[in-house]
Formats: C-alpha cells, sequence, structure tokens
C-alpha cells in the first residue's frame, strides 16, 4: 500500500475547489484523496487492484466510501463529475516498487488509469492527476492530444531531484 507522502497532500491541496455529485479515486492506496473527497462530493468511489489497501481504506475511513477491487476503472459503470489519482510515475529501477514505478518511462500505469476513466468521465468532468518530470512527459503529451483531451497545469511542487505537475484533463468538445 502506498503511504501518504507529499504527492498526496499536492493532490488534495489541488481538488479543494471542485465541487460535483460524484467522484472516483484510482489507485487509492490510504484512501487519504477519497476522505477527503467526502467533503466536496456526495457519492465517492474507490479502486484498487491491491486487496490489502481496501481492507484498510475499509478499517481505517469513512464507512460512505465505496471501494472497488479492480484494475483502474475495469469494474466501473457509473460516470463521474472528478476522477482523480496519483499513480506510480517514477520511470522503472533496479529496485522496482508497483507503488511508485509507473513502467519503463515512468507514465505507462498513468496513461492505463487515463485510458480507463475516460470512459467513466461525464461531459463536463475533470481527471486530476499527479505527472512527474523524471518520467517521459513528452510521450504523455503526445498521448493526451492523441486522445483529444484539454490538459491543464493547475499546479506544481519543486523537490530536491524533480518537479511534480497536477495535470487537469478534460473532454474536447470541439
Amino acid at each position: 500500500m502506498y503511504k501518504p507522502n507529499l504527492d498526496s497532500f499536492l493532490l488534495i491541496d489541488s481538488i479543494k475547489n471542485y465541487l460535483g455529485d460524484s467522484a472516483l479515486e484510482i489507485g487509492t492506496g490510504s484512501g487519504i484523496v477519497s476522505e477527503f473527497l467526502l467533503r466536496y462530493f456526495r457519492n465517492v468511489v474507490a479502486t484498487d487492484i491491491d486487496f490489502k489497501s481496501l481492507l484498510y481504506c475499509k478499517t481505517n475511513t469513512n464507512s460512505k466510501i465505496t471501494l472497488i477491487c479492480c484494475d483502474a476503472t475495469i469494474a466501473i459503470s457509473g460516470k463521474f463529475d472528478l476522477i482523480v489519482s496519483n499513480p506510480p510515475y517514477l520511470p522503472n529501477d533496479p529496485f522496482y516498487d508497483r507503488t511508485i514505478h509507473g513502467g519503463i518511462t515512468g507514465i505507462e500505469k498513468t496513461i492505463h488509469f487515463i485510458e480507463s476513466g475516460i470512459k467513466n468521465l461525464k461531459k463536463n468532468g475533470y481527471i486530476i492527476l499527479i505527472v512527474s518530470s523524471l518520467s517521459d512527459t513528452w510521450k504523455m503529451d503526445k498521448f493526451i492530444c492523441k486522445k483529444k483531451l484539454n490538459k491543464k497545469i493547475i499546479n506544481k511542487k519543486k523537490l530536491f531531484s524533480e518537479t511534480l505537475y497536477v495535470y487537469e484533463l478534460s473532454l474536447n468538445e470541439k
């Protein structure tokens, strides 16, 4: 399970101005972000592929959060005003950790989460997620353009060896 860190709190700080009926967190980990979403959304759903993370959430977060064990949004059919994720975003290294490493270039898990979540996004909804400067952001931007999504950087945090960006993605209605 991914324990809350600076990136978790950056994500929380970045979503405090979003309101709506329903929100989804992909890869909930400890559940801290989903717990925060309950302040602004009536229905909160959280998914994680790690059953132990969901057991932790069930014990340590608000019981109003709907917890679903699945890969990304594969078991979700509803539509959401907001989809958030702090995906594993670092490029793989010899000390691979599935909670932080997002694939060879660092964006493979993020792309998987976006592709999975697009079908669950309401027409005027947003996908908010963390992206690292250590990952292949050029390849990420190319993917976002190919999917005809609008991208806006709504927050960032400079750390010692990287910068974390918070992307806001929305459907292109043109």
